[in-house]
């Protein structure tokens, strides 16, 4: 009756009741369906619009008819170039490979481009970084970051025909290797790329263009509302109320974590949504950032958010958006060889590009806090400011001399002579620069050539499932958060790899908020089961299958040191280390290592902060520690060892014969000195001789 009657039009009180609620809810499902199309199709027709009105439209037939091999499009922000040049290209038949050097651009650049063309993300439009993957085959529009991209083309995996480097102001180390590499063989004319697309708000466009063979430039203005630049209070915290209070949305820029929560802290009690935004929080928590809420929302970053994917939506008409600028970043720098935490004043540039995060939807407002005017016109290049030997042997395995590349940045030749001279001391580079099976080993390996050299020792010792563990923990900077709750999960007291080890092994048994309990940093757990599954994926690669460990501590920790053999520190009282003639540093505070140990072993950190009273102070500490056995070092890197015997010869009358000095010195130290019987020594007659003559006389 139920099917009869609804075939042929009886009313719905000839039905039963649950035939009627199951009419209805697919009528609505109908309806909401429909509702959906609608909405979705209002939404395409208002973005077309809405690209038609980017400046970069009116470049489009002068960029696709320009047939030079290198172009630089010197456009504003907001201008459009990250998501339509990719798309031009893409239309025009060609397969585009887009680098980012952030993971939150990859992922929110492609998916709204991917939204723009109607394209479910991960099909025509994808994405990779080295935690998420989100492509196919059918791929013809990848964004990628910087690093992945390099590691793909210098092992000749690449697939597309235009390369594009986004954000290239930065001229982070991959963006500038990357960058050499596609240069000099599109000049050699054996490179996959068809052409190469430099994109940027903030770039020595002139300068570029003279080293590329002048290559053309296309200034783009930026589609931006007016912005009013204003400083309202006496301090950070006092100008995002008065933005607050104003109805603005509020980003904040401040240099690290520590200066966030403070940030956050004096703003409780304030009529609006607060966020921390920085690269320790997961995706979900750094989601929230991008919504939209019933009142202000105010999102307080590090240089995370200076590019990419804006706080407020494209459709968010009437809603403002005001920048607050501490002026200042956290940054790695190599001073004196060590890797340093510099706090600094960004340059002109990077001031340029945080203030053109508003201004984009409506109108906006900056207020800028440098301490100083002071500033560089452009940021310093990381290729000059930081360690170069995983490049140099990377590209040595891959066929290529680091001093051959043409870089952008002349590359300081102090910088390329000291990566040959710790590639040499790791063991991975013979002396007369050619790069031996351990430095191709460790070029496979997805971590720093230090934490590879570990991994190789520990296969040699029976010990690569433990060592993987703790190189992908050293990877991510540890384990262990600022409560010290994680003490209870140790009884360590002679390192802290090996305590890292037990916080990892009692991690494997917990849920998210008791590893937060114990005071283990979650997040940092699950990225490095991520490094650790690579580098296992990357053993496999090599033909190693049996990832057992004996579990040997001892050989766990002469495998760790192995990596270590620049940073062999000896005491010197007072809770002090020195290697060498280095400066003299500190054990990191959440050290387990207890006592005072003649020798360690451990990470060099220099972080810089501004004390009490505003005055910048340097750091100098030793993290990650292992009281050591300096003849352990010895064992691992014979390289490195330098013997001097038969030194200060006497005659030991109670051993009745000749005795030396014997020194061992390694890597400039000394690290071992003996007094041995020494018969053969050829001046042993002479010294027998004047002893016996002393006897006589007296």
């Amino acid at each position: 009756m139920g099917r009869a009657a609804r075939r042929n039009g009886y009313p719905l009180s000839l039905l039963r009741a649950s035939q009627v609620r199951k009419i209805k809810k697919r009528k609505s499902r109908l309806q909401e369906v429909g509702t959906r199309r609608r909405k979705r199709m209002e939404m395409i027709e208002t973005k077309k619009t809405a690209v038609e009105e980017l400046p970069i439209v009116n470049f489009h037939d002068e960029i696709m008819a320009c047939n030079a091999p290198y172009i630089i499009v010197e456009a504003e922000t907001g201008s459009g170039k990250s998501t339509m040049v990719p798309q031009w290209f893409y239309e025009a038949g060609q397969s585009v490979l887009v680098t980012e050097p952030l993971i939150e651009t990859v992922i929110g650049t492609s998916e709204y481009v991917a939204e723009m063309m109607g394209h479910e993300i991960g099909g025509v439009v994808g994405y990779r970084t080295g935690e998420y993957k989100c492509d196919s085959h059918n791929t013809k529009i990848l964004y990628c970051t910087d690093a992945l991209a390099l590691v793909r083309e210098l092992s000749h995996h690449n697939r597309f025909d235009i390369l594009v480097l986004d954000e290239l102001h930065q001229w982070n180390l991959n963006q500038s290797t990357l960058e050499a590499w596609a240069w000099k063989h599109l000049c050699d004319g054996d490179t996959p790329f068809k052409k190469i697309i430099a994109l940027s708000a903030t770039m020595d466009s002139q300068k570029l263009s003279a080293k590329r063979n002048n290559a053309p430039i296309f200034k783009v203005p930026g589609r931006q509302f007016p912005i009013v630049d204003r400083q309202v209070g006496d301090s950070i915290e006092s100008d995002i109320r008065w933005y607050v209070a104003n109805g603005y949305d509020v980003l904040c820029f401040q240099p690290g974590k520590s200066e966030i929560a403070k940030t956050i802290s004096q703003l409780e009690g304030l009529d609006a949504e607060l966020f921390p935004f920085h690269s320790e929080l997961e995706r979900g928590e750094k989601d929230r950032a991008y919504r939209s809420y019933q009142r202000p929302k105010v999102v307080v970053s590090t240089n995370s958010l200076e590019t990419g994917r804006t706080l407020l939506p494209s459709l968010a008409i009437g809603q403002k958006l005001a920048v607050v600028d501490s002026g200042m970043e956290r940054r790695m720098e190599v001073i004196d060889g060590i890797e340093t935490l510099v706090l600094a004043p960004i340059s002109q540039a990077q001031s340029k590009q945080r203030r053109g995060r508003t201004g984009r939807v409506s109108d906006g407002a900056y207020s800028d806090h440098c301490p100083t005017s002071n500033r560089p016109e452009y940021p310093v290049p990381e290729i000059l400011r930081t360690r170069l030997d995983q490049t140099v042997l990377r590209l040595a395995v891959a066929g290529y001399d680091a001093t051959e590349l043409p870089f952008f940045h002349e590359v300081l030749s102090d910088s390329l002579v000291e990566a040959h001279r710790s590639l040499k001391a790791l063991g991975a580079m013979e002396e007369d620069g050619s790069i031996n099976a351990m430095g191709r080993f460790m070029a496979r390996m997805p971590v720093s050539v230090q934490y590879a050299r570990m991994v190789y020792e520990a296969i040699e010792r029976g010990v690569i499932d433990d060592v993987l563990t703790v190189t992908a923990i050293l990877e991510q900077g540890g384990l262990r958060d600022r409560s010290e709750n994680w003490r209870s999960l140790t009884s360590e007291t002679k390192s802290d790899l090996l305590a890292e080890l037990d916080f990892w092994n009692a991690a494997r048994n917990m849920r998210g908020d008791e590893m937060r309990e114990k005071g283990i940093f979650a997040k940092a757990y699950f990225q490095a089961k991520q490094s650790r599954d690579k580098m296992r994926d990357a053993l496999r690669s090599q033909g190693i299958r049996d990832f057992r460990s004996t579990g040997n501590r001892e050989d766990i920790l002469k495998s760790c040191v192995a990596g270590m053999v620049d940073h062999l520190y000896h005491s010197i009282g007072g809770g002090e280390y020195r290697n060498g003639g280095s400066d003299d540093r500190q054990k990191a505070r959440e050290s387990v290592v207890s006592g005072g140990p003649e020798w360690i072993t451990g990470i060099p950190k220099n972080i810089q902060f501004k004390n009490r009273r505003g005055y910048l102070c340097t750091m100098k500490l030793v993290s990650m520690i292992t009281a050591t056995d300096p003849m352990w070092l010895a064992e691992v890197a014979p390289q490195l060892v330098k013997t001097e015997i038969g030194l200060a010869p006497n005659f030991d009358a109670e051993q009745d014969s000749v005795a030396s000095v014997t020194k061992v010195h390694f890597n400039g130290q000394l690290v071992k000195e003996e007094r041995v019987a020494d018969t053969n020594h050829h001046e042993a007659p002479a010294v027998f001789a004047s002893w016996l003559a002393g006897r006589m006389v007296i």
